[in-house]
């Protein structure tokens, strides 16, 4: 012990043994958690703004779902524009009530408002905060309303803060819910086994999905300096030896077993603070050892206190410590907060959006897994309701406009190698007084794939709409917007009128081209993919898990439907199904880049040189491929050091992209090389090509019925001709005779 944590030391040495025991006992209490959530957190990173002559807009900020809340505040930043002038209102509702209301007279101001939120335990796991802006410029004449000089706009860096308690927290999905918006995943160590590298990438792919940016973080082992800044450690505690020499705070070299125990025992944020705990046999062995050997000196402390540490072990730290069965997904409380412990593929699965909502207690075992139930409209499996992908049938009030919205992953929607590939939407839409028209527009990650007139007069009518290849994404948004034209003359603003998405609305699932670009591979993809990595990273997590997770979201890659393999260093891989594999030489390869040390050679599909780069660092190049026949995706590194990409990595389009820290640099297209693609046209063959086939059809009947006309006009030319050169009969020839009877 240095004579620095000697001396800190000295005092609580005296303290009584009791005291000791009754530390352990409080360890971890009393503590509060804080968070901060802003629209950029949640990927709002653009202004929101709020037209005249009226708009609404409503946001979903997260809390800890079914978790009593304090101290929280609603910060709206923003300001607002009235250059047109005029009567101007901002309104803003909590969870639907009403709490503020502005009205503005300056042609320009600050807009922000600070409110606080009540405490209430939230089921949904959100506090809905609507906002709605209205014009009107003039109340005593009949006159147009627009005006494009009144506006409201809402920064990114509004914001809800708040605290809760962690130990109110006692089943995974409530510990889920409260996770921060960079979640800290821990990993065992240095060097990770197959299976501890398998379940960590695919918790940081599930994390990144939800819209988080996991921070990975190795478990602290003895010889590494930690951050013990605004660390206290309770008196009593100090009479402990490991615990007095983390007391004097600061950067700390980890000296010894007991000294890593006691880190774990107080969790100091900056230090070790996890949120998802990777446990295999690396991470529960170092745990052991390390708690093994605080025991130890508290035991030379006080019997007592060692078996109340024995207690508050078994309660807190115990489950990062005990093996886990297969599909296990446990909750453990380190240094007070609540985290997740997981330990294979199968437990990461149960994380997953539709199996949260179950999570109700503080051990849940999954055996056999669905991403989503296999159950759909009208009772095929072509056939997917959309109620069951977040697209609850409700209705909406229609003033001007109204949208209704789902989101779903592609792999859950994607059934036997099929994918969403038509829209059918049940509508109803109600009168309006003055008869206008309503229509509905539908959107496919911003694609408008259809649109329709609807009848307004509150049935049923059904709208199909096809949803082209190019617009599917590893996550999709479905939007249907509802639209009528604004009441004109003089009369009082009508409350809108109702329009409806019945429950008989579906995805119609079916085959797609298969292009080998990315667009093609996130349809081969929706059916489960390879994942091959080299050894090297299950020996750098820090770096490659990141990389693995957000190139892997990029591609649409399904953390549930994903098998690992890992490949010898210097050795080639073979390819089976499609795949996504990085920093790895593959077998027969087919690819459109080539590589030399620091530069880059890109060639289209006619051998043109698309791209000839030197002097390349910190970049990466993901490559759609063949090997073996089979088609894949490759990410490889340019230059010395690898980018650390980010979790908003966007989504991919043609066949070869350029990456860095930034995300994506440059994007290419070696199948068309500046061609027009092929319409993605769903139609049967008959249907798109009833011109080659109804003419020449048409032209031949016709060309028969001709034929048999002439043929049946020769026959009754010749029946009369024959009538008239036949000579009278004799009525003196009995042969004549007879031949008439």
């Amino acid at each position: 012990m240095t004579a620095l944590a000697t001396l800190l030391a000295a005092p609580a040495a005296q303290a009584a043994p009791g005291d000791l025991a009754a530390a352990f006992a409080q360890l971890g209490q009393g503590r509060v958690e804080s968070r901060t959530v802003s629209l950029a957190d949640l990927g709002l990173r653009e202004p929101l703004l709020l037209r005249a002559p009226d708009a609404s807009q409503e946001l979903y900020l997260p809390v800890p779902a079914g978790l009593p809340i304090s101290g929280a505040a609603l910060q709206i930043d923003g300001n607002y524009l009235r250059g047109d002038g005029g009567r101007t209102t901002m309104l803003l509702t909590l969870d639907g009530s009403p709490v503020v209301a502005r009205s503005v007279g300056e042609t320009q101001g600050d807009g922000s408002i600070n409110i606080g939120v009540d405490g209430a335990p939230r089921p949904s796991g959100f506090v809905r905060v609507g906002m709605q802006w209205s014009s009107v410029l003039n109340d005593n004449f009949c006159t147009d309303q627009t005006a494009i000089g009144n506006l409201w706009r809402i920064a990114p860096t509004s914001r809800l803060t708040y605290q809760f308690d962690p130990s109110a927290i006692h089943d995974v999905r409530t510990a889920w819910s409260a996770l921060p918006a960079a979640p800290v995943v821990l990993v065992g160590g240095k060097r990770l086994s197959a299976a501890g590298y398998d379940a960590a990438w695919r918790v940081e792919a599930l994390l990144m999905r939800a819209g988080a940016s996991p921070v990975t973080q190795l478990l602290p082992a003895v010889g590494d300096t930690v951050n013990l800044a605004n660390l206290s450690v309770p008196a009593a505690l100090q009479a402990v030896p490991a615990f007095a020499a983390l007391a004097a705070g600061g950067q700390h070299k980890i000296a010894n077993p007991a000294e890593l125990g006691a880190l774990l025992a107080l969790a100091p944020a900056p230090g070790f603070a996890p949120s998802v705990v990777v446990a295999d046999d690396t991470l529960r062995g170092s745990v052991n050892t390390a708690l093994d050997a605080l025991r130890a000196q508290v035991a030379g402390v006080s019997a007592d206190a060692a078996s109340a540490f024995d207690t508050w072990r078994s309660g807190t730290l115990g489950p990062l410590g005990a093996p886990l069965v297969a599909g296990e997904v446990r909750l453990a409380q380190v240094g007070g907060r609540a985290a997740v412990v997981v330990g294979d593929s199968k437990g990461v699965a149960a994380l997953s959006r539709t199996w949260t909502p179950i999570d109700v207690s503080n051990r849940l075992v999954v055996h056999e897994l669905e991403d989503a139930p296999n159950v759909s409209a009208g009772g095929t499996t072509d056939k997917l309701a959309l109620s069951l992908v977040g697209g609850e049938p409700r209705s909406l009030d229609v003033l001007t406009s109204a949208a209704w919205e789902a989101h779903f992953d592609l792999a859950a929607a994607s059934r036997n190698g099929k994918v969403p590939r038509k829209v059918v939407l049940d509508l109803a839409a109600a009168p309006a007084s003055n008869r206008n028209a309503q229509t509905a527009s539908i959107f496919f990650n911003g694609v408008l794939i259809g649109s329709q007139l609807l009848d307004t007069n509150g049935r049923a009518q059904r709208v199909v709409a096809d949803i082209p290849v190019y617009a599917l994404g590893a996550t999709n948004l479905l939007r249907v917007v509802f639209q009528r034209q604004p009441e004109g003359g003089c009369q009082p603003r009508a409350q809108g009128y109702p329009a409806a998405v019945l429950p008989g609305s579906y995805l119609q699932l079916g085959e797609a081209p298969l292009g080998d670009d990315f667009t093609g591979m996130v349809v081969r993809f929706s059916g489960g993919a390879d994942l091959l990595v080299p050894d090297a990273y299950l020996s750098d997590p820090l770096g490659s898990l990141p990389r693995v997770a957000r190139v892997a979201n990029a591609a649409s890659v399904s953390p549930a439907r994903a098998t690992l393999t890992v490949v010898p260093d210097g050795q080639s891989a073979k390819a089976g199904n499609a795949f996504l594999a990085f920093d790895v030489a593959l077998d027969s390869e087919t690819a459109h880049a080539s590589f030399a040390a620091d530069r880059l050679t890109l060639t289209g599909r006619s051998g043109n040189v698309l791209a000839d780069l030197s002097g390349l660092d910190k970049l990466g190049v993901i490559e759609v491929v063949r090997a073996g026949g089979a088609p894949g995706v490759v990410y490889r590194t340019l230059g010395a050091d690898a980018p650390v990409l980010p979790a908003t990595l966007a989504s991919l389009h043609g066949d070869v992209a350029l990456v860095d820290a930034s995300g994506v640099l440059k994007q290419f297209d070696t199948q068309h090389e500046g061609a027009v693609p092929a319409i993605d046209d769903q139609r049967s063959w008959f249907i798109r090509h009833w011109i080659s086939w109804v003419l020449p059809t048409v032209a031949i009947v016709l060309l028969l019925l001709l034929l048999a006309a002439a043929r049946i006009a020769r026959r009754h030319a010749a029946a009369r001709s024959a009538a008239q050169t036949q000579p009278p009969a004799d009525p003196a020839n009995p042969a004549d005779n007879q031949q008439q009877g």
